[in-house]
């Protein structure tokens, strides 16, 4: 199945040194005209509540650990979802390159790609809505069963009310830069402590829960905007290419 694009877009990882931010540039004949600097998604839900569990793990672990427990957990999550692109471009992978965590969860993927064959339509694709403000880029996006499904890897051991509302964000996106109808988002966390080895929500009403992160946004803007400002300066550095001394 192929995605049609309004219209052509380049969307790129701008120069910061805290968060993401993206550059969209709209792409037109022989002219490129940028659009703006546009938060990813989860620089803005980084405004979202902790839930009660994090903050007691973050309690118990102190803060300094828990960074570093965070951190070492995106560099897994990282070459997890790199395997799965490998995967799904055809690849075979061996088990001498992982982890027994990162193993497990690989293997977890490969079981629920197998029970629910969903048909791919496009993997790791950027986006961007401008009625949002938001970038970010999409894990996968989709067809099961006739439906057109929006699904984010996780690697990590709960799922977050806050995964609901990245995807929810993600999908606005997706129908605001293309002619694709999204039916549901789902969450695929990988590792999960079941028979099947992961776990597949699935949210069908994920329309609702756009509104929650236009909530979001606006806490997100009112916690970082510069005082007498309305709106959230992008922290871009404008570093020169070369240097000589």
């Amino acid at each position: 199945m192929q995605i049609n694009f309004k219209k052509q877009y380049k969307i790129s990882l701008a120069p910061t040194l805290d968060k993401h931010w993206y550059y969209v540039d709209e792409i037109k004949i022989n002219k490129t005209k940028r659009l703006g600097c546009f938060p990813s998604i989860t620089t803005v839900l980084n405004s979202y509540p902790f839930s009660e569990q994090l903050v007691k793990w973050i309690a118990e672990k102190g803060y300094n650990e828990s960074r570093e427990l965070r951190d070492q957990a995106g560099v897994s999550g990282t070459k997890i979802h790199s395997s799965i692109e490998e995967l799904l471009s055809g690849n075979e992978l061996q088990r001498d390159f992982f982890k027994l965590e990162e193993w497990n969860k690989v293997i977890s993927f490969v079981n629920w790609y197998h029970e629910h064959q969903p048909e791919i339509i496009k993997i790791e694709l950027p986006v961007f809505s401008k009625k949002l403000g938001i970038a970010g880029r999409v894990d996968c996006i989709a067809k099961i069963k006739d439906e057109i499904c929006v699904i984010d890897w996780k690697s990590s051991r709960s799922i977050h009310n806050s995964y609901y509302l990245q995807l929810a964000a993600y999908s606005m996106a997706i129908e605001e830069m293309t002619d694709l109808k999204i039916v549901n988002t789902a969450i695929l966390q990988l590792g999960a402590s079941n028979k099947n080895g992961y776990r597949f929500a699935v949210e069908p009403n994920w329309r609702d829960n756009v509104e929650v992160f236009k909530g979001v946004y606006k806490t997100w803007t009112y916690d970082n905007r510069k005082e007498g400002k309305s709106k959230v300066e992008p922290p871009v550095l404008d570093l020169p290419d070369k240097i000589k001394l």
